[in-house]
């Protein structure tokens, strides 16, 4: 599913990797829902073009399509990210 993306949003020449991590390393906010307690986010080097995708829980291909957003307009905000993640899915459907 990763190289799919990669190849969508243009971002092949770019080596990227996905990490689990243990959810004991994650610290929600007191009172945070437990299905609200996880995390997913992405690290990268635009100079290497490399980046990782951490996460505690399985990935969705919504998980992977924000995070490459990220990537791919590293100056968007949240929801300018949050917006394109939704098109990009509705159109695959």
């Amino acid at each position: 599913m990763i190289n799919k993306w990669l190849k969508k949003l243009e971002l092949t020449d770019w080596t990227t990797e996905l990490e689990a991590i243990e959810h004991e390393q994650v610290l929600c906010d007191e009172g945070c829902p437990p299905d609200d307690c996880y995390f997913i986010g992405i690290c990268y080097d635009s100079n290497n073009k490399s980046a990782v995708i951490y996460h505690d829980r399985p990935l969705t291909e919504e998980d992977i399509v924000h995070e490459l957003l990220h990537v791919k307009y590293p100056a968007w905000s949240e929801d300018q990210v949050n917006k394109e993640t939704e098109i990009l899915l509705k159109k695959q459907r």
